[in-house]
């Protein structure tokens, strides 16, 4: 069911971040739920003006090197992939995009040397194998550990194997909506495949598919790690078609309770290794799904109930009650946003790292904003002409988003 409310769903964008932001602070330390952050710079251009040459980028205290070798995973055993189509791509406040390419040697080696490396940016080289493109973390100067030794490994697919399940999954429900009392939700699911190839969908039928709880309204689909073109709802279920590689990829979901909906009813119809929950409402209730309270979460002075489960069962359902609506108060997301956006740490790359499931919470970072740049860029880049209007447009305005959020972040570093 498309949103019923869009500019309310636009407004309340900000909550994404926030969400996000609050889900990763979960694992920091209370110290660093102090830091502020500095304001959201405008978006970088992605090329100087016409006539205009571009600004030398600061240098980096010596070369970076980016080598290694592509790699087919193929069961336990690895075999190189040579003349693969490598791309190196940086990321920085003043230019992001693809830099430099070349064809993988013999053995699937290749190496990129960055003379003058950007000390703001970070640097990814990409890969794409059957249709699919696939990432390396992400490298900068202050910490160029094993730059020259990357395994960019692809994988075949197939659209069978071990069931896809969820390693974590975070519900954020905010406080009620001072002018009609209803409640944002922001459902962060981490997907994992188990297996060794990529998962991809089969005929008409989605990749992956989850129960989403009755009563929602205002359903959008949020900046994870699958673009939302990916995602649709169905009834009371979400379908997602992208490609599952082996690891943990992120889907975000963000709807709105009505504020004549005083339980909400979250049904685990999967494996689910942990869930948590995090509610802006001081006399609020999560049970069910062996869901536990925990310490309430202090961030910028707003206060958030904690519930977590690592003993979740398959057909039970999370119920979440609410206090009275009265008691709501105005909701400020952005101040939320500058005092622990900087807590989204890199627990997400190292998650999608490791193909069983994710022991502890992650939340994406500029790694997941920086992939998904990539991924348009591989898409569309000088392919203006081929591409209809509407959808050029379309990425157009998604990538200079991705890209404010990106400088945002190397900002603060």
């Amino acid at each position: 069911m498309a949103s019923s409310c869009p500019d309310r769903a636009a407004a309340r964008a900000p909550l994404l971040v926030a969400g996000l932001a609050v889900a990763a602070s979960l694992a920091a330390s209370p110290a660093c739920a102090q830091r502020r952050a500095a304001p959201l710079g405008p978006a970088a251009r992605t090329a100087p003006a016409p006539g205009r040459p571009a600004a030398a980028p600061p240098a980096g205290t010596g070369p970076l090197v980016l080598a290694g070798r592509v790699v087919l995973v193929r069961g336990a055993d690895t075999v190189p992939l040579a003349g693969a189509r490598v791309v190196a791509h940086r990321v920085s406040p003043a230019v992001q995009g693809p830099f430099d390419s070349l064809r993988a040697g013999p053995r699937g080696g290749f190496r990129f040397r960055v003379a003058r490396p950007d000390t703001a940016a970070m640097y990814v080289v990409s890969t794409e194998f059957a249709g699919i493109g696939y990432f390396s973390q992400n490298f900068g100067t202050a910490a160029p550990e094993g730059a020259d030794s990357i395994v960019l490994a692809v994988f075949d697919t197939s659209s069978t194997g071990a069931p896809l399940d969820v390693a974590v999954r975070h519900l954020v429900v905010s406080a009620p909506d001072q002018a009609d009392g209803s409640r944002d939700v922001l459902d962060i699911v981490q997907v994992s495949n188990p297996g060794r190839t990529t998962r991809v969908a089969r005929d008409s039928a989605p990749t992956w598919w989850m129960l989403m709880p009755r009563g929602i309204e205002a359903f959008r689909v949020g900046e994870g790690d699958v673009p939302p073109s990916a995602v649709r709802r169905v009834g009371d279920s979400l379908l997602v078609r992208a490609p599952f590689p082996p690891g943990v990829k992120q889907v975000v979901a963000i709807y709105v309770v009505p504020s004549g909906l005083t339980t909400l009813r979250v049904p685990i119809d999967q494996p689910t290794a942990q869930l948590e929950v995090l509610i802006e409402d001081s006399v609020a209730n999560a049970t069910g799904a062996a869901l536990a309270a925990g310490n309430p979460l202090q961030i910028q002075g707003r206060t958030f109930r904690h519930f977590a489960s690592t003993r979740v069962v398959r057909g039970e359902t999370a119920e979440i009650t609410f206090g009275a609506p009265g008691g709501g108060r105005h909701l400020a997301w952005l101040a939320v946003v500058a005092g622990v956006v900087l807590l989204a740490g890199g627990a997400t790359l190292a998650a999608r790292r490791r193909a069983p499931v994710a022991p502890a919470p992650a939340a994406p970072d500029a790694d997941a904003l920086l992939r998904q740049i990539v991924a348009l860029d591989e898409r569309y880049a000088g392919r203006e002409r081929e591409t209809p209007p509407a959808e050029w447009s379309a990425y157009q305005v998604k990538r200079a988003s991705l890209k404010a959020d990106v400088a945002a972040r190397l900002a603060r570093r």
